[in-house]
């Protein structure tokens, strides 16, 4: 039961998560899954949520920065069993989530190929036996490589490197990575 509702709520969060009208082809929604600090033993399953807005800053060295939002759900069950002794029996589940805001840059080297870097500020929490990152207060830095395959649907791979700077009474980091599409129906 315990279980079910933690996905019912990851599912009412994720699909009321950053809905608005998207009239620009930059602006839109990108859905990934992939393996949350892959590097380590932790290796969550995890589910991204980026949220591209309209909103743009002009940057004089950088030029002009895209808002973005960012929802991930980190999500790992380790259930071994032995066939001599249920006593041997473990039972570990992680559970985390990290939502940020930051900016991104698009560089279209090619036609049909995108590279976009973004750096976000965020929260992190974990629940029963997730990863403790050391500090709520988590940074992000981010590179997806993008590849449009028809006019409205975009895939790409992600990387991404998740730390508190150093200001957390620990600061393991994390690296992940993801596949994703993005797809606008206008």
């Amino acid at each position: 039961m315990k279980l079910i509702i933690k996905l019912l709520t990851i599912i009412i969060i994720t699909t009321t998560y950053c809905h608005s009208e998207q009239n620009d082809n930059n602006s839109g929604t990108y859905y990934k899954i992939g393996v949350f600090d892959h590097v380590h033993e932790t290796d969550m399953l995890a589910i991204n949520k980026k949220k591209i807005t309209e909103n743009k800053i002009n940057v004089n060295f950088l030029g002009e920065l895209t808002q973005v939002y960012d929802l991930m759900l980190f999500y790992d069950s380790d259930e071994s069993l032995t066939l001599d002794n249920q006593s041997n029996k473990k039972n570990r589940e992680e559970y985390a989530f990290y939502v940020s805001t930051g900016l991104q840059k698009e560089f279209n080297p090619s036609k049909g190929f995108f590279i976009v870097p973004s750096f976000s500020i965020g929260l992190y929490n974990e629940f029963d036996q997730g990863k403790d990152m050391g500090s709520p207060l988590e940074f992000k830095s981010e590179i997806e490589f993008n590849f449009a395959i028809k006019n409205n649907l975009m895939f790409g791979v992600t990387f991404n490197h998740i730390s508190n700077a150093n200001i957390g009474s620990k600061n393991p980091g994390s690296d992940s990575i993801f596949v994703g599409f993005k797809s606008e129906l206008n």
